[in-house]
């Protein structure tokens, strides 16, 4: 709760709309007279208090507010038109002093400022899933992981939400009822305070490599929908929570800070590693998590690519080469790669959604230095290729 006291109206409809999009409730007073009691009586959070004010003036009301065991414990940020000395404004008892006009950056601090100094929980993110089933399962899951979730079932919902309330992320289908999660994804990215939102996309569509390319410009990451996918979609969600709250000064507008320092996964940082896989969401799915461990990607769609990519450039320290493909698959690829002696040590970790019993004895047969079934976990991914380029 913050009790605005601004005679402006206009401006006091403002600050009561950033109020709202941080989560806050807001009570507005215009005019000094009875200001102090209104604050007795809703306790709140904070105080954003103007100086010029019919009735009372900001000075005598922060002198009583102060003066009132009640209500000297309140954060008061005080903004005015004129110059008020700084070593007044805190030798008062006031937090902060903002000078109109007031900017937007000026009011991101403010309501930063009141965030931190109320230890606000940063633990709240909004579900965009037309599914109602599935929505409702992975609410509960998170719920139970301690993270608060909004749920809306289609674009427009999602997109009022993100404008009443203050997100730390969102997960989105790409697949929506009135508009494509795509489409939805330009329009919040559009809009300025939403540039650093962190976006998890959440999909079993098949994607192409268009869409691939424009979710690549603003979604942090990818899981894609299975069975199994569930934990893998906490696990990211948590990732940018905890960076938010243990990191509150860096964007959150990126996997890659704070991950490798989270999981103590220093032996991959810096490395160059080439992904090749048809499926364009799997590659997405992969690059993401694995620039999250600063890890330079590369891409290839087919075994043929590979190859160019390998010729290419010199520096790749690792392949991760899925095994079902068109033109040339992975064994073939491989069975290449591990002719040409300058390739000779570099490893190649196979991925499959096959779970044969043959299935890792043929990677290896054709070159491979190991294997890993599809959907993927990431955690053992890294171990692998940890191990792989220590060798």
């Amino acid at each position: 709760m913050v009790v605005i006291v601004e005679d402006d109206k206009n401006f006091a409809s403002i600050l009561q709309d950033y109020s709202r999009d941080h989560g806050y409730k807001s009570v507005i007073v215009n005019e000094g007279t009875n200001a102090v009691q209104i604050i007795k009586e809703q306790r709140p959070d904070a105080v954003i208090l103007d100086i010029m004010l019919p009735g009372k003036d900001g000075w005598q009301i922060l002198k009583e507010l102060k003066a009132d065991l009640d209500t000297a414990n309140i954060p008061v940020h005080l903004m005015s038109a004129g110059d008020a000395a700084a070593n007044r404004v805190h030798k008062e008892g006031a937090i902060s002093f903002l000078k109109k006009p007031i900017d937007t950056g000026a009011l991101d601090k403010l309501f930063g400022d009141i965030m931190a100094s109320t230890d606000t929980p940063f633990k709240q993110i909004l579900l965009v899933e037309d599914h109602q089933a599935q929505s409702q399962a992975l609410k509960e899951m998170m719920q139970n992981n301690g993270i608060t979730v909004d749920q809306a079932f289609d674009g427009q919902s999602a997109f009022d939400m993100l404008h009443q309330n203050d997100y730390q992320c969102v997960i989105l289908d790409l697949n929506l009822p009135d508009i494509s999660g795509l489409d939805l994804l330009d329009k919040i990215k559009e809009v300025d305070r939403f540039a650093s939102l962190p976006v998890i996309v959440n999909t079993a569509m098949e994607l192409d490599k268009t869409s691939v390319s424009r979710l690549m410009k603003y979604a942090n990451a990818m899981v894609v929908k299975t069975n199994k996918s569930s934990d893998r979609l906490i696990d990211e969600v948590n990732l940018f929570l905890n960076k938010i709250t243990n990191m509150p000064q860096r964007a959150a507008g990126s996997a890659a800070a704070g991950r490798s320092s989270i999981a103590g996964q220093d032996g991959v940082k810096n490395k160059k590693v080439l992904i090749v896989d048809d499926d364009m969401r799997n590659i997405f799915a992969l690059s993401s998590a694995l620039q999250g461990y600063d890890m330079n990607v590369e891409i290839a769609g087919d075994g043929e690519e590979a190859i160019a990519k390998l010729s290419e450039i010199a520096d790749i320290d690792i392949v991760l080469m899925d095994i079902m493909m068109p033109k040339m698959d992975g064994y073939e690829a491989t069975r290449y790669i591990r002719k040409q002696s300058k390739w000779a040590r570099l490893p190649i970790i196979a991925l499959t959604a096959k779970a044969m019993k043959d299935d890792r004895e043929k990677c290896i047969e054709a070159g491979a230095n190991d294997y890993i079934t599809k959907p993927v976990d990431i955690d053992r991914l890294i171990a692998l290729m940890q191990l792989w380029l220590d060798k």
